[in-house]
């Protein structure tokens, strides 16, 4: 009996580590004028981003991933497509975005971090990868490519982007 529990608990945790499911759109919501759910199709149509050599690196400093080429659309322009609702100017101040996985991974970015700095000009949502779709890591993948440990707002998996005020 113990070795039968041993069994399912190991089989359950393993299942665990992996998402379970694949979201085939994004969803934008929150404290938006146009909630967005958009398909790689969608994300083609836009302007796209190509780059090269972006690496994930942990918080060891080791090289976990590398994308060769990559291509995506910058998260600033799927979060204008959306319009953020704002009252003021000043409550950009108060303004993030949850960008959250499948399997709950979430990564958090703030307004001014994506619109007023150059930071902002290097967070992509990406659907391609060394030349084909994404598809090991789901079907799109957020990257910010200014952070020094990368892989700890790469989020694979990604299923929505929500756009919150404190």
């Amino acid at each position: 009996m113990k070795n039968l529990l041993f069994i399912c608990y190991f089989f359950f945790s393993i299942h665990s580590l992996y998402p379970q499911s694949r979201s085939e759109s994004i969803a934008i919501t929150g404290n938006v004028e146009i909630p967005l759910n958009l398909t790689i199709k969608d994300l083609q149509q836009m302007n796209v981003v190509s780059g090269t050599d972006f690496k994930v690196v942990n918080t060891s400093g080791e090289i976990r991933k590398e994308f060769k080429t990559y291509k995506g659309v910058l998260l600033n322009e799927l979060l204008d497509k959306a319009k953020i609702v704002l009252q003021s100017p000043k409550e950009k101040g108060k303004i993030y975005f949850v960008a959250t996985a499948t399997d709950g991974y979430t990564a958090i970015f703030s307004y001014h971090e994506i619109f007023n700095n150059p930071a902002g000009d290097k967070v992509l949502v990406l659907f391609e990868e060394n030349g084909k779709t994404i598809d090991k890591d789901g079907v799109f993948v957020l990257i910010a490519g200014t952070d020094k440990i990368t892989g700890a707002r790469h989020v694979k998996w990604l299923k929505s982007i929500e756009v919150k005020k404190l």
